[in-house]
């Protein structure tokens, strides 16, 4: 059984440009974490991140959204903090909708306890 208490302390952002997959992951994800900043597109959350980077421990990140990709958020989030933790969730597994940049990749849909082995990984609280 893994140790989700210490989530209860940090705060994500959650980028998704589908609002019925936003809105399930942005639930779950409330009840676990202290706060979660959500953002439509790849924009939307490099805004969010700018003005939050330092209140934001983990980024989980969708890579195919309009305005802005995911992975163009993601150079520009590493761009201000290399080491800042991200997530990736994709409806793809191949090369483009991947990176070994990211602490994991997760393939959707979703699947909650690989979403929290993950966050905790990502963390350094579990190594997995």
């Amino acid at each position: 059984m893994m140790d989700e208490s210490v989530l209860k302390a940090i705060r994500v952002l959650y980028a998704e440009d589908d609002v019925y997959i936003r809105t399930l992951v942005a639930r779950f994800l409330r009840r676990r974490v202290a706060k979660v900043f959500e953002a439509a597109n790849g924009k939307e959350g490099l805004d969010i991140y700018t003005s939050n980077k330092d209140e934001i421990d983990l980024v989980i990140t969708d890579i195919q959204m309009p305005v802005m990709s995911g992975m163009a958020m993601i150079t520009a989030i590493q761009k201000l903090n290399d080491t800042q933790p991200i997530i990736i969730t994709t409806g793809y597994n191949d090369e483009l909708h991947t990176s070994d940049k990211v602490c994991r990749n997760i393939i959707k849909p979703i699947d909650n306890d690989k979403l929290i082995e993950a966050m905790l990984c990502c963390l350094g609280v579990n190594k997995g």
